[in-house]
């Protein structure tokens, strides 16, 4: 299960959304303009372009999302910048 990013994630055979990261141990889906994570232990399958998975707690996957797009959307400083070696 190495490779879980830009996979079509199913859910009871729908297609629910995209995977785009894994985060403490929840894999994040874009679902429309909203992100969630869903717990990895809930993954059942991955094939070559999706992942299936079982039932979770959507609204504690709604609010872990929201979670996940406020910590990646933290400014950087201008010494981890420079520790980056990015000008």
């Amino acid at each position: 299960m190495d490779d879980l990013i830009c996979k079509y994630v199913i859910k009871n055979g729908k297609k629910l959304g995209e995977s785009i990261d894994v985060y403490e141990n929840c894999l994040i889906v874009k679902v429309g303009d909203k992100f969630i994570a869903i717990p990895k232990s809930c993954i059942v399958k991955v094939e070559a372009e999706n992942i299936h998975v079982s039932d979770f707690d959507e609204k504690k996957a709604r609010e872990l999302g929201e979670v996940w797009v406020i910590e990646k959307s933290k400014p950087v400083s201008l010494e981890e910048l420079e520790r980056m070696k990015y000008e």
